[in-house]
Formats: C-alpha cells, structure tokens, sequence
C-alpha cells in the first residue's frame, strides 16, 4: 500500500510540474506575442514626439536587441550573396555596417550590397541600420565614386566649391544607400587626414559639409575626439596643461561643431591616442576622464559616441578584442566599430553580452547608450 500511494503521489507531483512548465511556455510565448504586437512602423509613423518614440522601442527591445544596437560591423566581399554574412547580422542584430574598400566596386554593386543589407537587418532588428562609409578613406582610383581632392588639398579650395563636392557627394552616397558618413574631419594638421590646420576654417568648413550631408538625408560622425596626435613636442604636466592645449587646437574645432549642429543629426567618433595628463591608464576611447568628464560634462556633448575600429584600440592597450570593447562602453562610448573578422565579432558581442549579464555594463549604462542610438534613428526625416 505504501508503494501504491508512493507511486500515486509521483504522478501527481509530474502533473503539477507539467502543468507549472506549460503554463511557462504559455506565459513566454505570450510575452513574446506582446512583443511582437509593437511594431517598429507604427512606431515610427505615429505623431509621437520622438522621446516617445525611443522609450515606446526600448521597452519593447530585448536585450540581445539592445547588446546588438552597441555594435557596428565591417564585412568581406561585394555582395551579401553568401548566407553566412546574412547570418552575421541576423545573429547579433547589429546597429549598422561600415563599408570599406573592400567592399566597393562599382555604383550598382554598392547600391544592391546596400539594398541588401537595410533589408536583411530591419528583419533582424526591426530597426534602421547604419550603413556607413568613410569618404575619406575611400580610394581616388576608385571611379564609383566622385574623385575629391586630398583632404589637405579640399581645405585649400574656395569654400564655394566644398559646399559643391560635398553636395555632389552627399546625392552620390545617399543614391547608393548609405545613410551614414564618417566625417568631416575635426583634426588640425595631420597628414593626409586633416583639412586645415587652422581651427577656425576647419569649424567652418565642417560645418558647412555637415549643413549639405543633412539637407541631403545623410547623419554624420565629426571624427576623431579628441585629437589624433599631440605633436611631437607637446607634453604636459596636469591635465589642466593638456585640456588648456587642446581647447585651442583640435577641441576648439569640436567645441564649436557641438555648439552649432543640430543635436541627433550626427555623432563623435573617438580616437585611440592616449594623454597621460588626463588618464595614464587608458586610450581615449577607453577613458571615463576624457569621455565623461570633458566631453560630456565640460564640452555639453550628449550625442552618440562611437569608437574607431575596436581592434586597433585594443591592440594599442594590450587588451583582449571583447574586453577592451566592454572597457569603452563603461567608460562611455555607445556604439563600438567592429572590423570584418567575424572571430572578433563575436568576441565581443560575447564579451557585451557577458557583461550586461553580470552587471559590468549596468542596465543603466545599456539603455542611456541605445536611447541615443534610437534618437538618432528615429530622426524620420533620414529614415530608409
């Protein structure tokens, strides 16, 4: 008899646990159902302000979508023919793709890899991809593209005729599908990347190729804060010393394109140069001191920061590829630029992942990041 109501007793316990386990997967699947029921369209087509319209996504958004939002990523070949580069972004649901050289080989091709991209991640994210290119890095033998000067010599033509080729080049991307430009370029006196070594032509200059990239429906990124070089007799002693410098040099640039651009037409790109004056221990895209207090406390930026290639960075630092990316967005950066090499993709979208999970990059610090990213986005006057 005791074996019998033994026996009974399991049986009730395995039809309790049944019941608790479907009434689970009903209560996921329905979560998920409610999900769905938010639709990024309707979102976006409704007459909300756009603060509504970020805080209606982001509740909606999981946080794979969210971890995904942080990451920007390069690609092999001229086509997405191939499903595993599909599967990249279907997997990690990224922000956006930057084209390079590689990747370019002629306007139609561009336009179709492009096409392809848009559709392939609004069905992984529901959200508009970045698809970005640096114009200044792009080959002058490259013919798909309008041939523009050096960028030492562009800084030396009539400003009547900058605000032609980047009109003319604005049409061209925008044409190809891009919706994102790295540039213009903030720095003073570098060779073959800056325009100018004056910091009052280069304010002017930039603002007046940014003013042409809006008119034209593409967002920007002023690149790279704070500096790319210091030069080499520069050296400094408190961080004050090093701020007092480059406020009159390359920041002064910044300072003014901050003051001057409308707020989510763009965002700041950051360099990997390192000022021991301010932070002895990390690169700028990795420093609280020069991301959070000076441009954001002390130069007012509440834009988008995004890294330059996250590899270089970490290499520079001795760094892990995924702990280096976790390091900056702590530190401050909310979108991480990720080269082709589908190995560092995923260690940092695992490192990412990781960290959100066990606290390293808060809930907090997620979100502030993807509120950003999504006022960009749902700016509609740029949507595909």
């Amino acid at each position: 008899m005791n074996q019998f109501l033994r026996r009974v007793l399991c049986g009730i316990a395995l039809i309790v646990a049944a019941v608790g386990t479907t009434g689970c997967q009903h209560e996921s699947q329905a979560e998920q159902e409610e999900v769905r029921t938010v639709s990024y369209r309707a979102v976006m087509e409704s007459n909300k302000p756009v603060p509504e319209k970020v805080n209606t996504w982001l509740g909606a958004m999981s946080r794979e979508d969210k971890v995904g939002q942080l990451m920007m990523i390069s690609l092999h070949g001229n086509t997405l023919g191939g499903q595993s580069q599909k599967d990249v972004i279907r997997k990690y649901r990224v922000s956006g793709v930057m084209l390079t050289n590689e990747n370019i080989h002629n306007k139609n091709q561009v336009k179709a890899f492009n096409n392809d991209i848009m559709q392939t991640a609004m069905t992984a994210s529901m959200v508009t991809p970045y698809i970005a290119v640096n114009r200044d890095k792009v080959l002058r033998t490259n013919d798909s593209f309008l041939r523009l000067p050096e960028p030492n010599r562009l800084g030396q033509l009539p400003m009547e005729r900058i605000i032609n080729l980047a009109t003319r080049s604005a049409i061209e991307m925008h044409d190809m599908g891009f919706n994102l430009v790295i540039g213009p370029n903030a720095n003073l006196g570098v060779p073959n990347v800056s325009y100018t070594s004056d910091p009052t032509w280069a304010g002017y200059m930039d603002l007046a190729m940014a003013e042409r990239y809006q008119i034209n429906q593409m967002w920007f990124g002023y690149n790279y804060f704070p500096a790319v070089t210091l030069g080499g007799d520069a050296s400094f002693n408190t961080a004050d010393e090093a701020k007092n410098y480059l406020n009159n040099n390359d920041v002064a640039v910044f300072k003014r394109l901050i003051a001057q651009t409308t707020a989510n037409t763009y965002m700041l790109v950051m360099s990997h140069i390192q000022i021991p004056a301010i932070d002895n221990q990390h690169l700028a895209s990795a420093s609280k001191p020069v991301i959070q207090d000076w441009l954001r406390k002390d130069l007012g930026y509440d834009g988008i920061v995004m890294t330059d290639r996250i590899d270089v960075g970490a290499l520079q630092a001795n760094q892990k590829i995924g702990d280096y990316a976790v390091a900056s967005v702590v530190a401050g950066s909310d979108l991480i630029l990720v080269d082709a090499d589908t190995v560092h993709i995923d260690e940092v979208h695992r490192a990412l992942t990781q960290a959100v999970a066990n606290g390293t990059i808060t809930n907090e610090r997620l979100n502030e990041a993807v509120k950003r990213i999504l006022s960009m986005k749902m700016q509609a006057q740029i949507q595909q």
